[in-house]
């Protein structure tokens, strides 16, 4: 069931504007506890709050990716498409690859979409899909992308469970395992394996090798790579750890 915030969140995304006085009588709660809610929006950085109630935040919605061309992460969210069907329950993760797959997902119907992906909401909220957005501390990594991440893990794994995880990654190394630039998302990619039955890595490969500053998973918490090149030492690797390949 979706909840209060979540529902407000939402309309804040689709409305761009509420007043207390309306949501209070659509959730029949008092006024003071609206306030709260949308103080704690506003906390989160999606709302601005006004007299008599908020507007979405101006950086909740960044325009950044709407001119912006990168072949490589379009034939990812490309190939992702192919193992996404009608009906399926979905985790899509923060990052401008899986902001590319959210602007394909309006060619499926009767998805439930779970996402920390700020800057993908625009696009979800364009197909039919019923769109969950995880709310907690807002940040960035890249200058592009914003994205969420709940402080208490438990409000995610208790909560959650989908068919399929969609994720990009910072850093892929066979030491390191799989690493990212900001701790506020360690926790949605430590649980992803508690609350998914498959887990799609995305990744091009400039990411072989690399390490970012935190550590998140070992190269056999994943089922499916896509990308565009695999090197050798690392096929070997997710053959032995039964992980598929996909490549563009």
């Amino acid at each position: 069931m979706t909840s209060r915030i979540e529902e407000i969140r939402k309309l804040l995304f689709t409305q761009k504007k509420v007043l207390v006085n309306d949501l209070s009588v659509q959730f029949d709660i008092s006024r003071v506890t609206i306030r709260k809610d949308l103080q704690q929006l506003e906390d989160e950085g999606i709302a601005k709050r006004i007299y008599g109630g908020a507007v979405l935040a101006d950086c909740a919605l960044p325009s950044s990716l709407s001119n912006a061309k990168d072949r490589t992460r379009i034939a990812l969210a490309e190939r992702a498409c192919e193992e996404i069907q009608d009906g399926d329950s979905i985790f899509l993760g923060s990052g401008q690859t899986c902001c590319y797959l959210a602007k394909l997902l309006e060619r499926f119907h009767n998805l439930s979409i779970v996402t920390n992906n700020i800057t993908a909401l625009n696009d979800l909220l364009k197909t039919d899909a019923r769109v969950y957005l995880l709310g907690g501390e807002v940040t960035s990594t890249d200058a592009h992308t914003l994205f969420s991440s709940p402080e208490n893990p438990n409000t995610f794994t208790n909560h959650v469970f989908v068919s399929k995880a969609f994720t990009s990654i910072s850093g892929i190394d066979l030491q390191a395992g799989l690493t990212v630039h900001s701790i506020v998302s360690t926790h949605i990619y430590r649980n992803l394996p508690s609350i998914a039955r498959s887990w799609y890595l995305m990744a091009d490969s400039h990411k072989f090798g690399q390490i970012a500053m935190y550590p998140v998973a070992d190269l056999d918490a994943f089922q499916y790579l896509i990308a565009d090149d695999v090197p050798e030492n690392y096929r070997t690797i997710l053959h032995q750890n039964h992980t598929e390949i996909l490549l563009i």
